[in-house]
C-alpha cells in the first residue's frame, strides 16, 4: 500500500529505512540542526543511518522521503510506531509560522490516515499516542535528548490546535 501525503514533494531516494513494519501511533517532531536540502542530502547518505518520513523547510515546503507505512530511522525504539518529521533549523530557534502550518497539515492528515494517532499531546512514547517530540525519552544514543529544543516544544500545542481545526473542517 502506498502511503504518501499529497501536500509533499515525493523525494524517495533515502536508503536508510525498512520497507513496511511501521504502525504509526505517534507523530514525532524533530529539529534537523541543518537546512532543508542539507537534511535531505544527509538522509540519502547510507553512512547517515538515519532518515525521516518528512522534511519541512523554513518556508513550509514539504518533502516526503519515506512512505509512512515504511519504517524511517529517526527515533530508535519508536521507529516502528511513529511518523518522523524533521524541521529545517536549529534547536535554539522556534519553528516559523510556515513550519507550524506544514506540521499541522501533515499531523491532521496522519490522524485521518491512521486511527491509532490521537489528537493530543503525548508524554509517553512507550505507550501513548498523538503529537510527541524526539527528546521525550526516545533513546537513540546520538545525544539528541534536547531535540527539538524548548522553543519548539512550547509550540506543540499550536500544531495540535491547528491540526484539530483542519480536521474539523474536513467533517
Amino acid at each position: 500500500m502506498v502511503v504518501r501525503f499529497s501536500g509533499a514533494q515525493w523525494r524517495p531516494r533515502s536508503v536508510n529505512f525498512n520497507q513496511g513494519g511501521n504502525h504509526p501511533r505517534l507523530y514525532i517532531v524533530h529539529i534537523a540542526e541543518r537546512f532543508y536540502e542539507g537534511t535531505i542530502s544527509w538522509f540519502n547518505n547510507p553512512n547517515a543511518q538515519a532518515s525521516s518520513h518528512f522534511v519541512i523547510s523554513k518556508t513550509g515546503k514539504i518533502a516526503q522521503l519515506v512512505e509512512t507505512n515504511d519504517t524511517a530511522w529517526h527515533a530508535g525504539t519508536a521507529n516502528d510506531h511513529s511518523i518522523g518529521v524533521e524541521n529545517a533549523g536549529f534547536a535554539t530557534e522556534a519553528l516559523t509560522q510556515d513550519q507550524l502550518d506544514a506540521n499541522a497539515r501533515i499531523y491532521a492528515w496522519s490522524m485521518r490516515q491512521y486511527d491509532d494517532i490521537s489528537a493530543w499531546l503525548n508524554t509517553n512514547p512507550s505507550t501513548g499516542s498523538g503529537l510527541s517530540y524526539h527528546g521525550l525519552g526516545v533513546n537513540i544514543g546520538w545525544g539528541h535528548g534536547a531535540c527539538p529544543g524548548p522553543r519548539i516544544i512550547d509550540q506543540l500545542p499550536t500544531i495540535l490546535k491547528r491540526a484539530k481545526i483542519i480536521n474539523a473542517s474536513k467533517d
